[in-house]
């Protein structure tokens, strides 16, 4: 640590022949309270470069520079100045940069070593598209720069063109002086978790003491432990530690008691920072195991949905013994008619550890409705004597295929209105005010509705009308309160088919069209009876403004009057919340609206489709319900407000069991009336869900597929010669060895990437992804993130499958939702993906998809309890998906962070000292730009997240499911 003694004069590498050496014994002299002093700062206003080091076309130039001059690169070249820092901490690096008329893979670079040059870190870079003579600054505390009797300063420029040109100027290296005082650093490696240990057992912990400073680190005696916790082996106390030494110690847990246990063991030293350094211990006893127990666990999906009434469907159900014993099931029944049990191989069976056995269940319906039962499976599992097995299907009229009176309302239509009122509906003003979301949705005590909706509904006066309030908006699209079109609804022209009182539109996913702005995403509402409404029925339906060519997402609801022959009241909407993290905002309005009564092409069709989707769904409950079914749980510790801002939270949810727990959905004003029908963005979820399954996918479908190479498929990567040696299975794991910068999310977060989001061209994103990055490593060697190879990788396999399977074929549309979510039961929102604006119309691939809630719960369950799988049939490469799950120990991946995987486009992370397990455990997850995380607990649990304040936190989720369900291996 460095002691500020004495004044060390200001200086500054110029005309005059004073070495720096000189300079610095001269300033030693005057002892002077410890300031910052500026030890070089060079603007180059004396119109040379004194004491820098030129290499290439390089001048002082007064046509370009903050003040008079600067440093003038013309094409490429490099100058290097040598600033010692010796007596100097806090060293502080500024530098400023500019360019002009770069191209591509031109760049200017200002950059700082600490070791003389044999390398260098970045301080401040320009590329093409920056190239406007604006000067960048930035400053840096590099590691190392302290006391450095070799810190050097570089400007590069690597242009090809005679008219690239990079400037350097205003070159300030500051610190604080004064003579080093040597001191000693302690730290520790190892920890105290000891997990779960058998009582009467012992577990020991080694724990390294080491000294990383640069005096001796005089240890005292360690302690402050007792029983059940001691030390059995201690080389540290009383130690003197060397600079860069270290010393060992043992710790023992020997519970004799079962649960958590925790102490501290306290270590005394000289290291003037941490006098005591205290190092927490905790370890729970457990009762020694008994006798090997069964665990018995379905699969298999026991929704029916709608099925004709004198018609048959059948449904497979396999019953699996994941615990160490024999699983000796008995009987296996108690359902009745409609439902019935046609194949039973499970009944007085004895199912061997990791084995299963198969059910076959029928729904026979005789008359239209809806209808349920309980199948009652009995075994010797000691914690689930009888699994109840919840069946439920929908009868339909035969022809019609739907039930003409779905999801009934019972009220008599006496409701207690206060807020968008009949008068207001009929006569209100535009834009009218915000208001709590509950107007929008069906009152206590509505009744059924007296009209039938089907045709067209359209709104007047989008482009001008309604109000908007800004709440954040990083990019000033609507500064200065200017009315622009990101203020206003795109037209509004659809068609809607009403089934009972549901009211869906018969086109869903994001409908392009030609706004600059915005594209609609619209979903089911409901329609009612209210006896203040004269007459009429309401009508209310959740929209979604999605933004052109990304994903940020604003939900709203719209809400109308209308009568069968087409009259109709104005039409009220409100948007108050989203998922986007750099654009927030309240849009309200009252517009005109007209019906067009007409009979819609295949309605009845759609009627069966949308009903035959709505029972499909997971079954749900609040997350309030958990308490009840899992007693002691604690459903509070799922969207912790302590984790997640709740201003900031869309929604979230977690699985277990085939049950769908919700929580969330709130918005600016009251509770999101329609949280089923909320639209959600993917973001980088979809590197997992559509690269990484489509992959798999291709990889079951084509043996070795994932050895493929890109440059076989990809032109622009062929050209630029950096992709010859790189694979799928490289570019999956973020490991291509191409890239700028080595940084954690360095490169994905340079302002170059706008080259890649922006172009709504298929040319211009394929360009940038296969050019922008130089070869810095072997391919499958190094975690590097970018989004733009997850872009490669959609157009290379999308190429294959029109190769292998025909030039018709559609990497989205033919694999990813037919083969695959479509299996899986997902919405037809979810059958959408962002494309190019082009005749191309590529995939995005790595962003871009969106899901309802409900698809997000039947994903993760599919990957995390079905293993992929489908009635039994493998719908992705098996190995690959393990791989992905981290159930491969041989094949994790490669390393973002500490503690940290990335495996076929799923991240994972180690939290084993979390939750006090005594080996490893690895929690799989997706993650989405925002705030979006899907966690796939290796308890065949799942939990997710969609925020949007940039919070990636969920460790309170993952502890609780392990207080559920244990995540121990």
């Amino acid at each position: 640590m460095i002691r500020n003694k004495y004044l060390m004069e200001r200086f500054k590498v110029s005309r005059a022949n004073i070495t720096h050496r000189t300079l610095l014994l001269a300033a030693l002299l005057l002892p002077v309270t410890s300031l910052a002093e500026v030890i070089v700062n060079d603007g180059f206003e004396d119109e040379n470069a004194d004491g820098w080091t030129l290499n290439g076309n390089i001048v002082v130039n007064g046509i370009q520079a903050i003040g008079d001059f600067s440093l003038r690169h013309k094409k490429s070249g490099t100058s290097v100045l040598q600033v010692p820092t010796t007596g100097f901490t806090d060293v502080s690096i500024t530098m400023n940069l500019a360019a002009t008329s770069l191209e591509k893979n031109d760049d200017c670079y200002a950059e700082v070593s600490t070791n003389g040059g044999s390398s260098w870190s970045t301080v401040v870079e320009v590329h093409n598209g920056n190239d406007n003579g604006t000067f960048f600054s930035n400053t840096v505390t590099p590691a190392g720069a302290d006391d450095n009797a070799d810190l050097q300063l570089r400007f590069r420029a690597t242009g090809r063109h005679n008219g690239d040109y990079c400037w350097g100027d205003e070159v300030t290296v500051s610190g604080t002086p004064g003579v080093i005082e040597t001191e000693p650093d302690i730290s520790l490696s190892g920890n105290g978790a000891f997990g779960e240990v058998e009582i009467n057992t012992t577990a020991n912990r080694n724990l390294t003491l080491s000294n990383n400073g640069d005096d001796d680190l005089l240890v005292g005696s360690l302690g402050g432990i007792a029983a059940p916790f001691s030390l059995t082996a201690d080389a540290c106390s009383s130690a003197t530690i060397s600079p860069g030494g270290d010393c060992q110690v043992t710790v023992r847990f020997a519970p004799t008691n079962t649960g958590l246990q925790s102490d501290t063991l306290n270590i005394p030293s000289n290291d003037p920072d941490t006098p005591v350094l205290t190092v927490a211990l905790s370890g729970t006893g457990n009762e020694p195991p008994g006798e090997p127990e069964p665990n018995i666990a379905l699969s298999g999906n026991p929704a029916f949905g709608n099925v004709e009434i004198n018609a048959t469907s059948d449904h497979n159900l396999t019953i699996s013994n994941t615990g160490s014993a024999p699983l000796l099931v008995g009987s296996v029944g108690g359902i009745t008619p409609p439902f019935s049990l046609i194949a039973d191989a499970c009944s007085s069976t004895s199912v061997s550890p990791g084995g299963d056995c198969q059910l076959t269940v029928r729904f026979a319906p005789t008359v239209a409705g809806p209808d349920s039962d309980l199948l009652d499976i009995s075994s010797n599992d000691p914690d689930t004597p009888v699994l109840g097995v919840v069946l439920n299907g929908t009868g339909t009229e035969p022809g019609g295929g739907f039930d003409p009176n779905f999801d009934p309302l019972s009220g008599n239509g006496n409701t207690d209105r206060n807020l968008l009122t009949y008068n207001t509906l009929i006569n209100g003003s535009d834009p009218g005010s915000r208001i709590n979301l509950s107007a929008y949705a069906v009152p206590a005590n509505a009744a059924q509705p007296d009209h039938q909706f089907e045709g067209s509904l359209q709104l007047s006066g989008e482009a001008s009308g309604g109000d908007f309030k800004e709440r954040k908006d990083t990019f000033r699209y609507t500064r200065k309160n200017r009315d622009t079109t990101r203020k206003h609804l795109p037209e509004f022209d659809f068609e809607f088919i009403q089934t009972g009182t549901h009211l869906f539109p018969v086109a869903r996913g994001t409908m392009t069209d030609n706004h600059p702005e915005w594209e609609y995403i619209l979903e089911a509402g409901r329609v009612w009876k209210e006896n203040g409404d004269n007459g009429y029925s309401r009508a209310s339906i959740p929209f979604t403004l999605h933004q052109k060519n990304a994903d940020c997402m604003h939900n709203g609801v719209l809400s109308f009057l209308f009568m069968d022959d087409g009259t109709t009241s104005q039409a009220a909407y409100q948007i108050a919340s989203e998922t986007c993290l750099y654009f927030k905002f309240d849009m309200w309005g009252l517009l005109g609206a007209s019906y067009s009564p007409t009979s819609v092409t295949n309605a009845d069709d759609q009627r069966a489709n949308y009903q035959l989707e709505v029972n499909n769904r997971m079954p749900s409950k609040p997350i309030s319900e958990l308490a009840n079914d899992h007693p002691g749980a604690d459903p509070s510790q799922f969207g912790s407000a302590s984790e997640t801002d709740p201003d900031h939270v869309t929604l979230f949810g977690f699985t277990i069991d085939g049950v769908h727990y919700t929580g969330g959905c709130d918005t600016r004003y009251g509770a999101y009336p329609y949280c089923d029908a909320i639209a959600l963005p993917s973001y980088s979820t979809a590197k997992s869900v559509f690269a990484g399954l489509a992959l798999m996918r291709m990889e079951l479908n084509y043996p070795g597929f994932m050895g493929n190479n890109v440059a076989s498929q990809v032109n622009d990567c062929a050209a630029n010669g950096n992709w010859g040696d790189v694979n799928y299975g490289h570019v999956i794991d973020m490991g291509t060895g191409n890239y700028n910068l080595g940084g954690y999310m360095s490169d994905e977060g340079s302002l170059h990437t706008n080259d890649l989001f922006l172009p709504l061209d298929h040319a211009s994103k394929i360009d940038y992804s296969c050019t922008q990055y130089d070869r810095k490593a072997t391919p499958g060697s190094k975690w590097i993130y970018h989004t733009s190879d997850t872009y490669i990788l959609g157009t290379a396999m999308n190429q294959d499958l029109k190769d292998l399977e025909g030039g018709s074929k559609d990497l989205f549309d033919d694999l990813l939702v037919d083969d695959i979510l479509k299996p899986v039961g997902t919405s037809p929102t979810s059958h959408y993906s962002r494309r190019t604006y082009d005749s191309v119309q590529q995939p995005f691939t790595g962003w871009g998809m969106t899901y309802l809630r409900d698809d997000v719960a039947k994903i993760a369950v599919f990957l995390n309890v079905d293993d992929g799988k489908v009635d039994g049939n493998l719908l992705v490469d098996g190995y690959e998906l393990d791989a992905a799950l981290q159930r491969v120990p041989s094949d994790r991946g490669l390393d973002p962070l500490a503690d940290f995987k990335y495996n076929n486009g799923f991240w994972a992370h180690e939290i084993q000292s979390n939750i006090s397990c005594s080996s490893d455990v690895w929690v799989p997850f997706m993650s989405g730009y925002g705030g979006i995380t899907v966690l796939l607990l290796p308890n065949d649990t799942a939990y997710y997240m969609f925020s949007d304040d940039a919070t990636f936190v969920w460790m309170k989720a993952a502890q609780e499911s392990h207080r559920i369900r244990s995540l121990c291996p």
